[in-house]
């Protein structure tokens, strides 16, 4: 008698701020080529989506109750990442390998605070023309292309809530240090928002494997799709 074909391996891909799911185009293709079925959502207020994320704890609970498949590999970049990290703290259970990409697993100082607030209440204020200006700045011009469409996609009410949402995170070392899956942690060479050494931080809390991606910054997968591409499958397979 044939047995019956394994399901493919799940991998949820979580898109950075103030970006949507389109920054995960590459990966998935690659990902769905290598055999994986691959769920890459638009968080609330991004990507066209209604709504806002509220808070970081009200999100993960969320995607945790609308996420059927399993066993399933976890992969947030930036703001994905600090999402990635509170599903993780409230069920590490239901993920197989993790991924953590240009990220922190600490919470904002009371001056990144601030900042935050700040920018919450002027993009509700102005609409998000500043933050696409920070952008062309923060990247390279074909990095910015890629990325100006997201944002403008954005609501004004999507951005507001995942500032204040991030503001209003916790440090999540101890949820690294209790994690008992594999970890791999990617970073941009050049990434100056969340540097290597803060990866490094990640990696060691959650006894992961660090690796720099040549060439890139903060949004490493859109610097250097292939490079980023081919650490995320060697790691998953």
């Amino acid at each position: 008698m044939t047995q019956p074909a394994p399901a493919p391996q799940t991998v949820l891909l979580l898109h950075a701020y103030p970006l949507s799911a389109a920054m995960w185009d590459a990966q998935k293709a690659a990902l769905e080529e290598a055999g994986f079925a691959v769920l890459a959502p638009d968080l609330p207020g991004f990507g066209g989506q209604a709504g806002a994320i509220t808070s970081l704890e009200d999100a993960a609970r969320d995607l945790l109750g609308a996420l059927v498949l399993e066993p399933v590999a976890l992969v947030g970049l930036s703001m994905g990442g600090y999402l990635a990290m509170e599903l993780l703290a409230q069920a590490p259970e239901r993920f197989t390998r993790v991924v953590l990409a240009d990220t922190s697993l600490r919470a904002d100082d009371p001056e990144k605070t601030k900042d935050r607030l700040e920018q919450a209440d002027r993009v509700e204020q102005e609409g998000a023309a500043f933050i696409v200006e920070a952008a062309e700045k923060e990247h390279s011009p074909a990095t910015f292309r890629r990325v100006r469409p997201m944002i403008e996609t954005a609501s004004r009410e999507g951005i507001a809530g995942a500032l204040r949402a991030m503001a209003q995170r916790p440090e999540q070392r101890d949820t690294l240090r209790d994690l008992a899956v594999p970890l791999l942690v990617l970073v941009g060479e050049h990434d100056e928002i969340t540097p290597p050494e803060l990866a490094q931080e990640i990696a060691d809390a959650g006894r992961g494997t660090l690796r720099l991606i040549p060439g890139a910054a903060h949004l490493s997968n859109l610097d250097a799709p292939e490079a980023f591409s081919e650490a995320l499958l060697a790691f998953l397979r």
